[in-house]
């Protein structure tokens, strides 16, 4: 039993890793771009589910209310601390 879970959390690590590398974050980054020009909405990327997404103010909200987020965290303020991309300040994200 213990070895099957050992086994699945080394799969887990190596997804995780796999997903969240650099080319899946500039991948998420060209569509978080693609959308605001199509929309003209704010987008942020964050790292969620393990794997990188695109998410604007509605889309976080509605996350929030299926209890995916916490109900306490600010759209504005605390998910500008963890994103890794903001289609409002492109030039302030973290690259590796």
């Amino acid at each position: 039993m213990r070895l099957k879970k050992r086994i699945k959390n080394i799969a887990v690590k190596l997804y995780i890793r796999f997903k969240g590398n650099s080319y899946f974050l500039a991948k998420a980054i060209v569509k978080a771009d693609k959308l605001h020009a199509k929309t003209g909405k704010r987008y942020r990327v964050f790292f969620f589910g393990y794997e990188y997404k695109a998410w604007n103010r509605q889309q976080i909200q509605a996350q929030k209310r299926i209890g995916l987020l916490r109900n306490g965290l600010k759209v504005g303020e605390d998910f500008d601390k963890i994103c890794f991309y903001d289609t409002l300040n492109p030039d302030g994200y973290v690259s590796y």
